[in-house]
């Protein structure tokens, strides 16, 4: 998935401030899904309607990485968890609860754990969901900031620029740790 507030800050650089500002908000459950888009509503000077619709549609929807995680996830050699610094309801619009079980072992969002990348302590608390040690996790993420926060922590990084590079990355990754 492409983070819908990089893209919104791309889009409107000169409200990146503020957009930043209702995403943490939301981010650490501090407001509501709708708290948040009658916000962003405000900030883009439309209606929450089309705050809502211009949103969503700058969350990318990558069906081909979803695939993958799915593969990966069904291969049971791996177990897979979900760490993402999202409000409420976000999650739901994107993924059906069917996505949601056939992709992660362990979903963990920001805002219902009060925490949120680059916090070391969100990346300790997937690790331990998933009942693995920090050196076996691979954090893929979008965001340097949070491949480097994730790499303190022990965690291995990738930082995720297009499905076939992160594929690449991964697949490289695993065949080093099996020789």
């Amino acid at each position: 998935m492409t983070s819908a507030r990089n893209a919104l800050v791309g889009e409107y650089p000169q409200f990146r401030t503020r957009i930043d500002d209702i995403a943490h908000q939301s981010d650490y459950g501090l407001i509501s899904r709708q708290q948040f888009i009658d916000s962003l509503a405000d900030i883009l000077g439309t209606t929450s309607h089309d705050a809502d619709s211009l949103y969503l549609n700058a969350t990318v929807r990558d069906e081909k990485a979803i695939n993958w995680v799915k593969e990966l996830k069904k291969s049971k050699k791996y177990k897979i968890g979900m760490l993402s610094n999202v409000g409420p309801g976000f999650v739901n619009k994107l993924f059906s609860p069917t996505d949601q079980k056939e992709m992660f072992d362990e979903i963990v969002l920001s805002y219902n754990v009060g925490i949120a990348k680059p916090e070391i302590a969100i990346f300790e608390l997937v690790a331990q969901k998933l009942g693995v040690k920090m050196s076996e996790c691979v954090m893929i993420d979008d965001t340097e900031q949070n491949i480097s926060a994730a790499t303190s922590a022990d965690m291995t990084g990738i930082r995720f620029i297009d499905i076939n590079q992160a594929q690449d990355e991964l697949s490289r990754l695993l065949e080093s740790d099996r020789a």
